[in-house]
């Protein structure tokens, strides 16, 4: 079934500016970040620029998930993309105080010589995870998905310093119209204190 486009991509920009997360644009979406040497100028010190960004925003304890864990996350998300449920969707994304305040300070480009400004970085983010929830939309919204396996590579480049974990690349295995397939169908997992959220949702496809 062919889902519209457009209505969904709006709902999601808008979930993630509101509460909901990647990932930056790359040309490969499992690395957002660049390596080192490839210094972003900044005509604002990071401090200024992270005030900025969590402007009006309170800082929360910690991340809010309805998952307990990668596995659990990945069940949930088949289930959400299964459904067409693109409120689920949005709940399991890390959401723009997340990001602004357990996040993105202990991330690579937070820091020295990249120093990027969260407000562009969080902005990548959000279109690209629409973008990529809108493929598996309409790839696979409103279809039977049976969960049977994920695979996650650690990621410990992104974040250098902190509690956060990073997963990434991640690929999931399912059941749909009769076949097993294995696919990355989400972006970066973090997990923090337990819970698990996706950082975004860019997809191979």
């Amino acid at each position: 079934m062919n889902l519209p486009k457009l209505p969904l991509l709006l709902t999601l920009l808008s979930a993630c500016t509101g509460g909901a997360e990647p990932e930056a644009t790359a040309t490969d979406p499992d690395r957002p970040w660049r390596l080192p040497g490839d210094a972003i100028d900044s005509i604002l010190p990071m401090e200024v620029m992270l005030t900025q960004f969590r402007t009006g925003m309170d800082s929360p304890a910690t991340l809010r998930s309805p998952a307990q864990g990668r596995e659990e996350l990945a069940r949930q998300f088949l289930a959400a993309v299964a459904a067409g449920d693109s409120t689920t969707l949005s709940a399991l994304l890390v959401n723009r105080a997340e990001f602004a305040w357990l996040l993105f300070p202990d991330h690579l480009y937070a820091l020295p010589p990249y120093e990027l400004d969260p407000a562009i970085y969080w902005l990548q983010i959000q279109a690209s995870s629409a973008k990529g929830a809108a493929r598996v939309l309409e790839r696979y919204g409103r279809r039977s998905l049976e969960f049977r396996g994920l695979d996650c590579v650690r990621d410990t480049v992104q974040f250098v310093t902190g509690p956060t974990v990073a997963w990434a690349p991640c690929t999931v295995t399912y059941r749909g119209n009769d076949s097993t397939l294995t696919r990355r169908l989400f972006g970066t997992i973090v997990e923090r204190d337990g819970v698990a959220k996706f950082m975004g949702y860019a997809t191979e496809f």
